[in-house]
């Protein structure tokens, strides 16, 4: 087995992967990485879970030369969700670098994005619509990527979005690397890589038994009286490309069904009570992308195997841990990514400590796609002396005495705590003051100094007060929403 430090990565890189615990590389890593670092096209045949990431990225950023203010490398992927999970590895790995990593990806402002691309840009990670429009628009330019990654080419296939991806490469210059990762290769992509790449090294990698773990895992604390209502909200904010809403009853089923189309979204029900022509009539629609939302019970659903789905959404609490792991596992299919989303009532909030100690899994509070994105590692590149704002979540230990960074603070100096919320949360200086005196009861000689910014917030308090700050208001909420702190590493 190659280790990491011998494929020939920069030092900086190579500090990056060290501190996020990276020792050996995977197969596709080791495979794919050398050869990208020597220039060559590659098609990389893996399935989400196996790094292909990494494979294609830690080449992608020592390739970049920060000091070139221009977009130099491009990835595509298919989805939202694919295109935040690529930017917050990227920007991970990047920690060390002075390189600009932006997002673009529809249902988020465009102007706000087109004001990313303004401020520098060297790295564009996108999906291929949101890519589309933005260059029509001219706030993108790509005569200078000659770096470029397609991300899950089959699902991109599968979504109708090739013949944009052929626009969208023609528009790179014709000398430019290009890396294609795909969990399968049908001939439609196959076509593709002889007409855009040159003399591409092909390296497959078996695929994996899909676990849990590969999926990206929330929940959501609601009322019962107000799930729907919230449901709607949450489905308009992640847009899923196709998604099974599971339900405990077949009532709850039909209920739900007439709600969402109410509302004017593109739902079809799946249940026990209705004619096995129209349950088939609903798996065939669905299966042919025609149908966007599913809601089922557990008994319809049973023997469903559909490549599409992007969120699986537990309406309802499973009734078992294995239940949850059989609902969960419909979607993130054939190496694809996925993501499951599971209500909770305030009385049935211990079921998703149940169900991760039975699953051996995590499961976090639901976030939106741009707070997930705002919540990732940060480059040092305009926040340089400022700690690295990723959300820290630990589990704590009473009478610990480290903070959430896992840094003691030094006697003498104020310490400086970050806050994973800004502006952009509606935060303002005076909220974070009267938190500070009220929640963690500091006086006002205790707090130094308050600082917020767009996305998240630091705050100097005296060093004696600063673990018992992180422990009385981390987790807690401020204006509706849930904070983070911790000691921030300089």
């Amino acid at each position: 087995m190659t280790a990491f430090k011998e494929l020939g990565l920069s030092p900086q890189i190579q500090q990056a992967i060290d501190e996020l615990g990276f020792e050996d590389p995977t197969p596709i890593q080791e495979e794919a990485i050398p050869e990208l670092l020597g220039g060559h096209d590659v098609i990389g045949q893996a399935q989400t879970g196996t790094g292909k990431t990494a494979a294609f990225g830690l080449p992608l950023l020592q390739y970049v030369d920060p000091s070139v203010d221009e977009v130099q490398a491009v990835v595509l992927t298919p989805t939202r969700e694919l295109c935040i999970q690529v930017t917050q590895a990227l920007r991970a790995y990047a920690e060390h670098l002075d390189v600009e990593i932006v997002a673009v990806f529809g249902g988020a402002p465009i102007k706000s994005q087109q004001s990313q691309l303004r401020s520098g840009a060297h790295v564009v990670v996108a999906t291929v619509g949101r890519m589309m429009d933005l260059m029509g628009r001219r706030s993108l330019v790509l005569t200078a990527a000659r770096y470029v990654v397609l991300d899950e080419a089959d699902e991109m296939l599968d979504l109708g979005f090739i013949e944009d991806v052929e626009k969208i490469l023609r528009m790179c210059p014709s000398g430019r690397q290009t890396a294609l990762f795909s969990a399968t290769m049908p001939p439609p992509i196959q076509r593709l890589a002889e007409s855009y790449m040159y003399d591409p090294t092909t390296i497959r990698i078996t695929p994996k038994k899909l676990t849990v773990d590969a999926i990206a895992q929330a929940f959501v604390e609601v009322p019962a009286k107000e799930k729907s209502a919230r449901l709607v909200e949450l489905l308009r904010t992640e847009e899923p490309e196709q998604a099974i809403i599971f339900c405990r009853t077949k009532i709850g089923a039909s209920r739900l069904e007439k709600t969402l189309k109410d509302k004017g979204l593109d739902v079809k029900a799946l249940h026990g009570d209705m004619s096995q022509g129209s349950r088939d009539g609903v798996m065939i629609a669905f299966k042919d992308h025609r149908v966007r939302l599913l809601v089922a019970t557990d008994i319809a659903a049973r023997g469903l195997d559909i490549e599409h789905v992007t969120h699986v959404i537990n309406f309802d609490v499973p009734a078992s841990s294995e239940v949850y792991v059989h609902r969960i596992g419909r979607t993130g299919r054939v190496g694809r990514t996925g993501r499951a989303i599971t209500f909770v009532t305030p009385a049935q909030r211990d079921e998703i400590g149940r169900i991760e100690r039975d699953v051996k899994t995590t499961i976090g509070e639901w976030e939106t796609p741009e707070e997930r994105l705002e919540h990732a590692p940060r480059p040092r590149r305009r926040e340089r002396s400022e700690a690295k704002p990723a959300v820290v979540e630990p589990v704590k230990e009473a009478g610990s005495d480290k903070g959430a960074g896992g840094e003691s603070p030094e006697p003498g100096a104020a310490v400086k705590l970050f806050v994973n919320r800004g502006e952009r949360s509606g935060l303002t200086e005076e909220d974070l003051r009267w938190a500070l005196r009220e929640g963690a009861v500091l006086s006002d000689e205790e707090i130094h100094d308050v600082s917020v910014l767009h996305r998240f917030s630091f705050v100097r308090v005296s060093p004696e007060v600063a673990e018992r700050t992180v422990e009385f208001l981390d987790g807690t909420k401020l204006k509706g929403k849930e904070i983070r702190l911790e000691i921030a590493r300089n």
